[in-house]
């Protein structure tokens, strides 16, 4: 039988051996994002289709289904502050689910060829002119990741959004004790225990900084110390800041011994660990400071520090006495308020007579 074709109004239909196509039936699904890889820096190649590679998986999908039928999943990546702006929009072409539980990550939308690919995405063309992402990574900021689910004619079925924060760490700096190690003599520091400050961009709270503190023997090279030498104390801490511990943590630094000092910076990105090294600093433990009645100039910071200076105030201390009668001179004494003030040994109370 010849097919044939009637008009009404602008609709055009076809019969006699000829069948009509019909839309494929969408799933009832609900789908959620979640976090899979904590990272402080996040490159733009990440979020592209075909750029899988062996990184790791930044984001997992959950998608529930109620009965058979077909979905297509849109990926939207946003920066909500500073200055909003969409960045990527990715979709898939139509999955057909079952019924039950489906669990999929970033890795399996960014590999071609597979069930789950993205095959379709614009990425914003004004984003690309941004300083920040001249090294391909996204600039510092509160970024939004929104997975939603349509159905083959585009209708939404449902929708999760993630934020995650990132940073753009490029450097640390130290501030005290000491002075670059390119500057000339080492200068002189009061006390057994000094306090380590350093700052640094990009601040997260994944930010792990690890400080390593090395003798400088005779008249060697502080440079060559930190690279080769042995470590008289090495930590790792969020904080940006660390006291010499007054503990067997840590061999004690030596009236007149000289040190050099670094902290590096452990970023972690989609594509591993990248380090970023602080300066070297050096320092000269301050001989006059031990062994004697003198007061360091840094108790009265430490004194602040656990609120006792108002209690002192007109008063050099030169020893302590502890409850159970032992009387400990003031290098020991400061050790103490040292590790104190670093959580190092818990407070129950403080009495001052």
């Amino acid at each position: 039988m010849r097919p044939f074709f009637r008009a009404f109004g602008g609709l055009l239909i076809a019969a006699g051996g000829v069948g009509l196509a019909s839309a494929p039936a969408s799933a009832q699904v609900q789908v959620s994002i979640r976090r899979l890889a904590i990272v402080e820096a996040i490159y733009l190649a990440d979020l592209l289709p075909g750029s899988a590679g062996a990184r790791p998986d930044l984001l997992g999908f959950t998608l529930v289904s109620q009965g058979a039928g077909s979905v297509v999943l849109e990926i939207a990546v946003a920066r909500e502050n500073p200055s909003p702006v969409q960045i990527f929009r990715g979709t898939t072409d139509p999955i057909t689910l079952q019924s039950g539980v489906r669990h999929l990550t970033a890795h399996d939308l960014a590999t071609d060829g597979g069930d789950f690919a993205i095959t379709d995405y614009t990425v914003n063309d004004d984003v690309l002119t941004e300083p920040g992402l001249q090294s391909g990574r996204l600039p510092s900021g509160t970024y939004v990741f929104t997975v939603t689910a349509r159905s083959p004619q585009g209708g939404e079925l449902d929708s999760d959004a993630l934020r995650i924060t990132l940073g753009s760490a490029a450097r640390v700096d130290l501030l005290a004790p000491g002075a670059p190690a390119d500057a000339g003599a080492p200068p002189r520091v009061p006390g057994p225990t000094p306090r380590f400050l350093w700052s640094a961009d990009g601040e997260s709270s994944a930010a792990r900084y690890r400080l390593r503190v090395v003798r400088v023997d005779g008249e060697g090279s502080a440079v060559e110390a930190v690279q080769a030498g042995f470590p008289v104390w090495e930590t790792v801490t969020p904080a940006t800041s660390a006291f010499y511990p007054a503990s067997a943590q840590a061999i004690p630094l030596e009236p007149g011994g000289t040190y050099a000092w670094q902290v590096t910076r452990e970023v972690g990105t989609s594509g591993g660990d990248e380090v970023i090294e602080s300066p070297i600093y050096w320092f000269r433990i301050d001989g006059a400071g031990a062994g004697t009645d003198a007061a360091d100039p840094r108790f009265d910071i430490l004194l602040r520090a656990l609120g006792l200076s108002p209690e002192l105030d007109g008063f050099t201390p030169v020893s302590a006495r502890l409850e159970d009668g032992r009387v400990i001179p003031l290098p020991e004494l400061e050790a103490l308020l040292a590790a104190i003030a670093a959580g190092e040994i818990p407070v129950l109370s403080v009495r001052v007579q």
